[in-house]
């Protein structure tokens, strides 16, 4: 393929990487990490359509000479402009659900696409993209020794960040609408399992379709996973965290952009600024991490703050974290609520245990977790492709 000639005679010499920027809070962290590497970056800011649905995609990348293109998350308009012109296109998928990846722009050969989401690599595997590869989220170095956070306050602090677009129901028959609310309760309490796409039986999935379509462009192998990630994961992820807040509200602060207005607990305002919020990370006893239910199997980037931050995060287990940690050795999960419990009590009344482990996973996230470490595996993946 031109594109992957085209990688490896610049192998030696250098590459030019245009980088397209989106304004995210890790894009410096990401340019740093290539350009200590050696690329030339150049960086080139979107242009959107009046509608904010389409790239202008001729006027930004047009006339450039480009070694290759990379962006954070996955854009179709993107990849179907590198194909035409021959040009290698990278992406790192950091923000899901990412539904350029349900269309057909995702079996493009010019694509390297790095997610941080095992789940979503082997589904794409299962269609026949081979050219995407596992990579986890990441954080920056710290400039600060961890030995410089005290803990403040003996209470926990919540993180819960999600958006929950409206899932229809008015229209779904009796049947299905109780269907979907058993359904939602029972992967409540499963927490880290994902069952939502594989579980919507046939029936389900029609009615949910009619009461809330599909876009034109995704794949119809794509829908199920479509309809789980944009309505069902956020519907699931707002029940989950309201019912541990009504269960804990006594001994949790909340820190979240969400909205718990019905519940009863101090809420911090949710902080944009990275270092007020390692901050308040720092200052915690305990940071409990919900992931999102919309990150099926990966590792949520508040669990790698907050122990980069040197605060001892509380995490419901997900897949991916078996990958790098171990339990009780370098991480705290739990698997239901009675878990959560007893972590509460294992690390509240052991100063020593918990700060063994806090150690243990602060010396774990910055030597194999930062933009750096990630930046060299993709170049890596690169060559094996």
């Amino acid at each position: 393929m031109p594109e992957e000639r085209h990688l490896r005679e610049k192998e030696e010499t250098g590459m030019n990487l245009t980088y397209i920027t989106w304004g995210y809070a890790w894009d410096q962290a990401i340019i740093a990490a290539f350009e200590q590497i050696g690329f030339t970056v150049e960086q080139v800011a979107t242009k959107l359509s009046e509608n904010d649905e389409k790239l202008f995609v001729e006027e930004l990348l047009g006339g450039r000479a480009s070694d290759i293109v990379f962006s954070v998350n996955f854009y179709k308009e993107i990849s179907d402009f590198c194909q035409r012109e021959g040009v290698p296109y990278a992406s790192w998928v950091l923000q899901l659900p990412d539904f350029d990846l349900y269309t057909a722009a995702v079996t493009n050969t010019c694509n390297y696409i790095g997610i941080c989401d095992s789940y979503l690599v082997q589904k794409l595997w299962e269609k026949g993209v081979t050219k995407a590869f596992y990579l986890p989220d990441a954080i920056e170095a710290p400039k600060n020794s961890k030995e410089e956070n005290k803990f403040l306050y003996r209470e926990a602090c919540f993180v819960a960040e999600y958006q929950k677009p409206p899932l229809h129901t008015e229209t779904i028959p009796v049947y299905s609408r109780g269907y979907i609310d058993a359904f939602l309760h029972t992967q409540r309490v499963l927490m880290g399992e994902y069952i939502l796409e594989n579980g919507l039986i046939e029936r389900v999935h029609r009615d949910v379709m009619n009461a809330n379509p599909v876009p034109e462009g995704i794949l119809p192998e794509f829908h199920k996973l479509f309809l789980a990630d944009k309505y069902l994961a956020p519907a699931c992820t707002a029940l989950q965290q309201s019912i541990f807040l009504q269960n804990y509200e006594k001994i949790m602060t909340i820190y979240s952009n969400g909205d718990f207005s019905a519940c009863k607990c101090e809420k911090h305002p949710f902080l944009e600024d990275t270092v007020s919020r390692n901050q308040v990370y720092a200052e915690k006893e305990f940071t409990v991490v919900l992931a999102p239910h919309t990150l099926h199997n990966g590792i949520p980037r508040q669990a790698l703050e907050v122990i980069a931050a040197g605060g001892f995060p509380l995490c419901t287990m997900q897949k991916d974290y078996s990958y790098f940690f171990k339990e009780d050795e370098n991480l705290a999960c739990f698997h239901s609520m009675g878990e959560f419990n007893d972590l509460l009590v294992r690390y509240g009344n052991d100063t020593g245990r918990r700060e063994k482990l806090r150690q243990a996973a602060y010396e774990l996230v910055v030597s194999q977790h930062t933009y750096q470490h990630r930046i060299q595996f993709m170049l890596e993946m690169w060559g094996k492709m």
